[in-house]
Formats: structure tokens, C-alpha cells, sequence
């Protein structure tokens, strides 16, 4: 049973609040619906952050045609949520996320054939996959109109290198969906690992050795350098390594308040050849893990490609070379906003704390890909014409509309 258009509109806000805050989706990737009606939903509006959202700025738009009421912009996949209501008359609320399982599992092109049994009365027995194709386009509302119309005992769709749509009667059910997704893919990632290693038991630890092993960069190592965060205020900024602080000054590189760290050379470069106010270091196990082959990263999802750059690329470490290290980091992260550093995780850039979660969860979420679709020798990639068009569009347009919120 369709929604009041003021309760549809109050649990659309609360919807993308809840997305953010598991973690389901980041910055505004991702987008909410409910249906109002035989012939109209609402959606969250184009490119603004949920965590401010108000129901004043929902957008109510036609299923038929996706024409719209007022001055807002709805979501660009508002296309997507109308085929899910045009094929699903039973189904109210509709999500779309980039959950971080579901997604590296999307990678693979494959279904999930053979839910497991207890996802089963969430999930049914099949979660197919829609062919790629660039997101916010004409032709991505097609291929996934297509996957809805040929599945429609299918309550979730995943999208290759994109996310996942999940469809409900009501909003507790569709995220019963999202969250028994998610579940049922970590599950499918822990038992093709077990597949392929021919372990008794899953870890974590195990598994990363065992990606480094398969392409020859020995293992894990037990300790890393901390090259440091820092924030940029004009011609100085402020470096902490350890918890402790110390102000640099951008020109002479000197610490002003107190002997700057070596690492403090690597940020003073990157700040010198980059527009940039933020760096931060990312040290979570899977960015190691990716960080240790020396090879650069191409997108396999496609936010990578928006927020990280057309490639992210591993610079060279040397522990007591970090004059020359400095200078390879900078080069390499040019017209990127993440490099890997050999062995030793990746640094970020940006302009905003916003900036900086977006990427440390795309990269972390990007590395885990590298590692799990490996293991599944089904590696991807978003085609390069795409990365280009979606990087572009995204500096241009994008980071600026929601660097202002």
C-alpha cells in the first residue's frame, strides 16, 4: 500500500541518514524512494548530503515518464527506481546502495544463484546481476529495467562495479534486504576464499596473505611507518605523526613550534604541487595489502573513479630515503586525490573532512575489491572511457555542489 506523501517524504530523509550511518552508502552515492501512489514516488534530490536533508527538498516524480514537480533535481537514477515500481506493483520502497560486499561481489558479473538458507525468506533464492553500464545514464536505467523485468521473483539486484537495489513493500523491509544482502555476500566472499586456499577456517589475516602469496609479494609486513596527517592553513600547516603536532612552515619546510618529522617532507611536497588543505594516512589492512604488490590500482567500482582519480598509483618507499620518496609520492598522486605508498597503506588528499571520509572509505572499500575479486579470478574493470567521463564530471560539478552543504 502506497505512502501519505508527507510520511513517504519522512521516511526517505530518515532512509538516507540510516544509509550513511551504517555505511551503506557515502557522501550522496546512493539514493532513496517510496511510493506515493500508482503513479508517482518520491525520491532524494541530486547531490545533496543526507545528513541535512529536510523533507521540504524530496522530489516527487512521475513513474511513467520521471517528470518532476518543483525547481529540485531529483536523483539521476530516478529511472531506476521507476522501473522497480513500474515492474513491482507490490513494492513501496526502493533503495539503492553501494554496500561494500554486495559490490565486490557485483564485480564478479555473477549471480548469486543459490542463496544460502538462511537469507532465503529475505532474499528468495537468486540475487542476479545487471550488466554494466555507466552510472546516471540512459543506458544504465535500461539494462537494469531489463534485469528487473527478466527476475521479478527478485527482491535485489546487484549493479556490476556500481552497488545494489534493493526493493521492499515498506521501508523495514527493504532494509531487512539491504542488511540479509550483505550478510549473504560476505558469506560468499568468506567461502570462495575457502574454496580456493583449501583452509578449514576463515580469517581475515589468512586471506590477505594468501592474495599477496598469489601475486608474488611475499606477505603482510609486521610494521609500517606512520607518514603522518596534516591540515593546511596558507603558507603553513600542521603535521601530526604519534599523536604529537608540530607546525611546519611551507616554504623552508622547518618546524615552527618544535623539530618537524621526517615525514613532514612528503606533505610539504604534495602541498607544494597540489591544491589541497587535507592529507590524511590510511593504514587499514586491505589498503596494506594493495600497497605491498608496488602495482597501481585501476577502478573496479565505479566511485573509485570519481572520487580517487582514473588510477591510483603506488609510489616507491625507501625508509631513510624520504627526499627522494617525497618527490615520487607528489608525482604520482598528479591529478589523483589517493596514492599508494609501497608496503606502507596511501595517502589521501582533499579539501574537507567530507573529502577525506569519502575517500578513506572508497579506498579501503576499492582495496578490499582488489583482494576479494582476485581470489574469485574474476577481475573487471570499468572501462576507461567511463572513468574519464564520471572523474570529470565529478570534479567539475559534484565535489563542488556538495563542498558547499
Amino acid at each position: 500500500m502506497a505512502y501519505e506523501i508527507e510520511k513517504a517524504k519522512e521516511l526517505v530523509v530518515e532512509a538516507g541518514k540510516k544509509l550513511v550511518e551504517t555505511g551503506l552508502i557515502a557522501r550522496t552515492w546512493g539514493n532513496v524512494s517510496a511510493r506515493i501512489s500508482d503513479t508517482q514516488f518520491v525520491i532524494t534530490p541530486s547531490g545533496r548530503a543526507y545528513e541535512d536533508l529536510t523533507p521540504e527538498e524530496i522530489v516527487t516524480v512521475n513513474i511513467e515518464d520521471c517528470e518532476y514537480e518543483g525547481d529540485i533535481k531529483p536523483s539521476s537514477e530516478k529511472g531506476v527506481h521507476a522501473a522497480a515500481y513500474r515492474h513491482h506493483p507490490e513494492v513501496d520502497f526502493v533503495i539503492h546502495t553501494h554496500q561494500r560486499a554486495a559490490t565486490i561481489v557485483s564485480i564478479t558479473g555473477m549471480e548469486i544463484r543459490n542463496v544460502y538458507e538462511e537469507f532465503k525468506g529475505v532474499l528468495g533464492d537468486r540475487v542476479p546481476t545487471a550488466e554494466y553500464a555507466m552510472s546516471t545514464t540512459n543506458s544504465l536505467r535500461k539494462k537494469m529495467e531489463t534485469c528487473i523485468a527478466e527476475n521479478l521473483d527478485c527482491c535485489a539486484v546487484l549493479m556490476m562495479h556500481h552497488g545494489a537495489l534493493c526493493m521492499g513493500k515498506t521501508y523495514e523491509e527493504t532494509f531487512e534486504i539491504a542488511d540479509a544482502l550483505e550478510k549473504c555476500c560476505e558469506r560468499v566472499i568468506k567461502d570462495n576464499y575457502l574454496r580456493h586456499s583449501w583452509e578449514k577456517e576463515y580469517s581475515d589475516d589468512n586471506k590477505r596473505n594468501y592474495y599477496l602469496k598469489k601475486v608474488d609479494a611475499g606477505e603482510m609486513p609486521e610494521a609500517i611507518c606512520d607518514l603522518g596527517s596534516s591540515v593546511r592553513n596558507e603558507n603553513t600547516f600542521t603535521i601530526t605523526v604519534g599523536g604529537e603536532s608540530v607546525d611546519v612552515d611551507l616554504e623552508s619546510g622547518l618546524g615552527i613550534n618544535g623539530i618537524a618529522p621526517k615525514c613532514a617532507k612528503i606533505h610539504r611536497e604534495i602541498y607544494l604541487a597540489e591544491n589541497c588543505t587535507i592529507i590524511n594516512h590510511i593504514t587499514t589492512p586491505d589498503v596494506i595489502a594493495v600497497s605491498c604488490t608496488g602495482e597501481t590500482m585501476i577502478p573496479m567500482i565505479d566511485d573509485f573513479a570519481q572520487i580517487a582519480g582514473l588510477d591510483v598509483k603506488c609510489a616507491p618507499w625507501i625508509d631513510g630515503d624520504t627526499d627522494n620518496c617525497a618527490k615520487d609520492i607528489a608525482k604520482a598522486l598528479k591529478g589523483r586525490n589517493a596514492v599508494l605508498v609501497q608496503g606502507n597503506g596511501a595517502l589521501v588528499t582533499g579539501n574537507s573532512d567530507g573529502d577525506i571520509q569519502a575517500l578513506e572509505i572508497i579506498m579501503d572499500k576499492g582495496c578490499a575489491a582488489v583482494v576479494d575479486v582476485n581470489i574469485f579470478n574474476r577481475p573487471h574493470y570499468v572501462p576507461k572511457m567511463e572513468c574519464f567521463l564520471m572523474r570529470t564530471v565529478y570534479l567539475a560539478k559534484y565535489s563542488k555542489q556538495i563542498n558547499k552543504k
